[in-house]
């Protein structure tokens, strides 16, 4: 037996088992890292690893057979000992184990420190998630007391106006309108909402519009406790919406930082998206239809009516663009040439305000339905990515980009999207299909 390790000594096979395990773990690590970049398939880095320990034993084999001599590869037992260059070749072989280590080394302080730093410790994790949680808010639409009730979208508007706000603020995790909206006339207590959406706060409020008046009520509230933390009644012209929306957000910023002790909190600007009211509260009407998906040709013919009214409002444009954009596939007649539409609208959103990420959204994804080549798709999804840049809550370019990276088989990277889509916003169906 004493003789049989000696011999596996002398013809390298303990030196080669070494170099090929260390070898073999660079390269699984090196392809499971590039797997999962590239959105590689998930069998990719396990039929490696297959391959890799399946050739452990020939590798064995082999170099227990056959021996490296200045003639060539010759069988082992062809071999004059006397004249047999094994030390050498072990030699080259102990060089090899040495780079093995030193990359194997490298690729584990690379992947500690750049790819996958430490994660804090329990109680910071803790400390950290309990800090989100106590800094969240949502936004329940605001009850409607005009006495029209097609007043209804006004008071959605006002209340998505005040969300969209809200999730600008750094600092300030705000709940997605879908989920929260999903609560609307369901008659459910603060507590018991709040509770379901994971979140310390609630705001919900009031709106009564009559003529060009409107009164809004907003009150901010602690859901652990029900305790009201701020209340505000504020009468306005509606020249004034725009004001009221600041004043309204800047309020609840500064009630959150007052009640927590938090200073982290960003401050709120609010720019005014059109100085025409009757064409914002048509725009409201038709952005409702839309994310309703209600009655699409009426939200059309209301945005149009807005650009019409005032050509420069920019955030019409945008949302237009998308209303035309997803009408031909929910059945509709494309009697208009509604994506040639689109994308003229998209780009007048852009003339007018270059940093609007729905405009971007709907050019990436229009271009990426109907690429005709690799530089469509190319350009597709840089415009997705641009959307995403501009806005990182949008859940549309996150649904647009998966399915994209679906069409192009990058299945991992498709996943990664819709799953980013539901966790800004769980309510938001398509992406869970």
């Amino acid at each position: 037996m004493n003789n049989f390790f000696k011999e596996l000594k002398r013809r390298n096979v303990v030196r080669v088992a070494i170099a090929y395990v260390i070898v073999g773990w660079v390269v699984a690590q090196v392809v499971d890292l590039a797997a999962d970049n590239f959105g590689a398939p998930a069998w990719v880095p396990q039929m490696v690893m297959i391959v890799l320990l399946l050739g452990l034993p020939i590798a064995l084999l082999l170099s227990w057979a056959y021996e490296v001599t200045p003639e060539g590869v010759m069988k082992t037992k062809e071999v004059d000992k006397s004249k047999s260059i094994t030390h050498g070749t072990g030699q080259k072989i102990n060089k090899l184990i040495i780079g093995g280590l030193v990359l194997a080394v490298v690729f584990l302080l690379v992947d500690k420190f750049y790819i996958n730093p430490a994660q804090p410790p329990v109680e910071t994790a803790v400390s950290e998630a309990q800090a989100e949680i106590g800094t969240s808010i949502a936004v329940l639409p605001f009850v409607n007391l005009s006495s029209d009730p097609e007043q209804e979208f006004f008071s959605d508007g006002i209340s998505e106006e005040i969300l969209n706000v809200l999730v600008r603020v750094e600092g300030l995790s705000v709940v997605s309108r879908t989920s929260a909206f999903a609560y609307k006339g369901q008659g459910m207590n603060i507590v018991d909402i709040a509770a379901e959406l994971n979140v310390a706060h609630i705001l919900e409020g009031s709106v009564r519009k009559q003529d060009n008046k409107v009164r809004i009520t907003a009150q901010l509230i602690d859901a652990k406790t029900d305790r009201h933390l701020w209340s505000e009644t504020y009468d306005r012209e509606m020249t004034d919406i725009f004001l009221i929306q600041d004043e309204i957000s800047n309020a609840i910023v500064t009630a959150l930082k007052e009640t927590l002790n938090i200073e982290t909190l960003g401050a709120v600007s609010v720019k005014a998206l059109t100085d025409n009211m009757s064409a914002y509260e048509l725009y409201l009407k038709g952005r409702e239809l839309f994310l309703a998906r209600t009655d699409l040709l009426e939200s059309v013919s209301l945005l149009e009516q807005v650009v019409e009214i005032d050509p420069n409002f920019a955030q019409s444009w945008a949302t237009l663009a998308a209303v035309y954009a997803v009408i031909p596939y929910w059945g509709i007649e494309d009697d208009r040439g509604y994506i040639e539409l689109s994308n003229q609208a998209a780009g007048k959103a852009l003339e007018l305000d270059n940093n609007i990420s729905m405009a971007y959204t709907v050019l990436g994804n229009n271009k990426i339905l109907f690429a005709k080549d690799k530089k469509g798709w190319i350009v597709g999804l840089e415009e997705l990515g641009r959307g995403i840049e501009l806005d990182p809550k949008n859940t549309t370019a996150y649904l647009w980009r998966g399915i994209a990276y679906r069409a192009l088989g990058f299945f991992d990277l498709a996943i990664a999207e819709f799953n980013k889509c539901i966790k800004i916003d769980p309510a938001y169906q398509n992406c869970t299909r």
